[in-house]
């Protein structure tokens, strides 16, 4: 049997071992592939640099471990970005597992930058209840709304940052990070139109489509949607991660099955005879 017979019969088990070894390969030793950068997600970006030096964030963790892949990255230069300025952040969400989303990003950043302590520069509220409720009771009094106390238990007047942060008129930016319903919707309505403060998003993939028009609309002012605006926040601040392993091995994965798809094909055509049915 010659080569392009066998490639004809190529047993599935080996295609999977294949597609599994290259998408091991490519996020353990990722090789950088050139990762070009949207305006959308430039656009969250510069907002966050034309922070002054000292202002308070507010990072909407309302995500569950699904969108972990493609939020996490993104929450993580967000984080990187704003500590090099100086910013100081307060996170948490209506999002059950707000508190552990936020707690996993300052896990790995906070080694970066040894001179940030818990309390003074970043503080993890976690999970509050109560969803759009919520978000008023936060636009009138944060820390009625939070029960006083901090994703650990910790009173949040022993907390230094929550002594300026009262309310979200304290702020001044929301960066949110959402897979679905309470969402960037929520803010917009409740925080974003009502005080004025600009809100920058990112988003799993499949609710770029539906995200989009309140970035046309001027409702948000930055979009990095999926892990390929994950990726591409990792190349604005310089800082390589689990997004661009992730792009490089997708892109590696593109071209195996593009290769397969030609081998099959090219066997088929030189397999075939002269009556048209393969050998």
């Amino acid at each position: 049997m010659g080569f392009w017979e066998k490639a004809q019969q190529v047993d599935r088990r080996i295609i999977y071992i294949i597609m599994i070894v290259t998408l091991a390969a490519a996020m353990i030793r990722p090789v950088g592939m050139a990762i070009s950068v949207n305006k959308e997600t430039q656009m969250a970006y510069d907002a966050v640099e034309k922070l002054p030096a000292g202002s308070i964030v507010w990072l909407g963790c309302d995500f569950s471990a699904g969108g972990m892949p493609e939020l996490i990255p993104t929450l993580q230069s967000v984080m990187i970005q704003g500590f090099r300025k100086n910013l100081r952040f307060v996170a948490g969400g209506m999002w059950t597992m707000a508190g552990n989303m936020a707690e996993v990003a300052w896990t790995v950043v906070q080694p970066m930058f040894p001179n940030k302590k818990y309390g003074v520069d970043f503080v993890n509220v976690g999970y509050k209840a109560g969803g759009n409720v919520l978000l008023e009771k936060m636009v009138g009094d944060a820390h009625v709304a939070f029960a006083g106390v901090d994703h650990y238990g910790k009173p949040l007047k022993d907390l230094p940052l929550m002594n300026e942060f009262k309310s979200f008129k304290d702020i001044k930016f929301i960066f949110g990070f959402f897979t679905g319903t309470p969402g960037e919707r929520d803010y917009i309505k409740f925080v974003g139109g009502p005080l004025g403060v600009p809100i920058a998003a990112s988003c799993v993939a499949v609710s770029v489509p539906e995200t989009m028009p309140f970035l046309q609309s001027g409702q948000l002012v930055g979009l990095a949607g999926g892990m390929r605006g994950a990726a591409e926040y990792e190349v604005l601040v310089k800082v390589p991660g689990r997004a661009t392993a992730g792009m490089d091995a997708q892109a590696f994965a593109h071209l195996v099955i593009i290769a397969f798809i030609v081998i099959g094909n090219l066997g088929y055509v030189f397999t075939k005879n002269k009556s048209g049915k393969t050998t």
